[in-house]
């Protein structure tokens, strides 16, 4: 390691210690969680935020949480179903949709509430709704979007990074000794044979018809109708409200404030319920921090995203 990056390193980590001690009092919490009956027995709404890539955490400089994970929302949805005191469920949705594991498991989270508790769940989307945002919007039985938003990009697709001629020229030879063709298809070293590309895309499709299947029971369309909207555009709230993806072009901030009146709920200023391990949060941004070479981002980049089954905008 070079004596620059060293330096670099220890720079990192003296700031990343300092802000971690300033931010002790505060990194107990995650935004975009609504109050929890353990500080009232008051009715409320738990307002959920939906932020930025779906399946993956984000941090600030003191380690807080700012946008959520699966396993946190999940576990929250979990421990609100049992709480008298909650009336409802607010998603405040800015996202362009994420991995389709994490999407559907936040949508079953909300269906078993629904289901469980028969109390409703609104969404307000701020500027953008998309793909796998969209999928856990499903779960809502109001919709509104802000007039600017963004609406949709229903689809799926995974995304494969082939590198096999490059690694020729640099004179890398990847071998892989398996069981049968198939496995460790899609790897970044070999060329897709055609039934490989057919077993990737029937993948893709399956995914896409449950997607369809989620859209339709909630939204109230037809197969063919829906298809039609469905080709992975994204639409203009005035064009989503047009096309039914949305009920009602509203602020966000209205949006919520019109669901608890509806419920009976005065709204305040809820303090957040979900806590994280401050510990964790610092030790994830230090090794965040840490300088890295061209090569090792590449590689980085390249293990994260080849393969995966995304709902994403685009």
């Amino acid at each position: 390691m070079k004596n620059k990056q060293i330096i670099s390193i220890a720079i990192v980590c003296v700031i990343v210690l300092l802000t971690g001690i300033v931010g002790l009092n505060y990194s107990g919490f995650i935004p975009g969680f609504g109050r929890g009956s353990s500080l009232t027995n008051e009715p409320y709404v738990s307002v959920i935020g939906i932020y930025g890539t779906i399946g993956e955490t984000s941090y600030d400089v003191f380690g807080n949480e700012v946008s959520l994970s699966t396993h946190a929302i999940c576990e929250y949805i979990d421990t609100i179903m049992n709480d008298d005191a909650n009336k409802g469920i607010f998603l405040a949705i800015d996202s362009p949709g994420g991995y389709v594991y994490d999407g559907d498991k936040i949508y079953q989270a909300l269906m078993e509430y629904k289901e469980t508790t028969g109390r409703p769940i609104r969404a307000g989307c701020m500027s953008l709704m998309a793909s796998g945002a969209y999928y856990i919007g499903a779960a809502a039985d109001y919709i509104t979007a802000e007039r600017t938003a963004e609406v949709g990009s229903i689809g799926v697709y995974m995304e494969l990074m082939e590198i096999s001629e490059l690694a020729e020229k640099l004179g890398i030879k990847v071998e892989y000794i398996r069981s049968s063709e198939n496995k460790a298809m899609g790897n970044m070293y070999s060329a897709l044979t055609d039934e490989q590309r057919d077993i990737l895309q029937s993948e893709v499709d399956e995914y896409y018809e449950r997607f369809l299947d989620i859209v339709q029971e909630s939204r109230g369309y037809n197969r063919s109708q829906l298809r039609k909207i469905a080709d992975g555009r994204s639409y203009t709230a005035t064009q989503a409200l047009n096309n039914g993806l949305i009920d009602e072009i509203m602020e966000c901030d209205d949006s919520l404030y019109a669901f608890e009146d509806e419920l009976g709920v005065q709204y305040e200023d809820y303090p957040y319920v979900a806590e994280e391990a401050w510990y964790s949060a610092l030790l994830g941004n230090i090794i965040r921090a840490i300088p890295q070479s061209d090569a090792q981002t590449f590689k980085k980049m390249l293990e994260e995203r080849n393969g995966e089954v995304r709902f994403y905008a685009g």
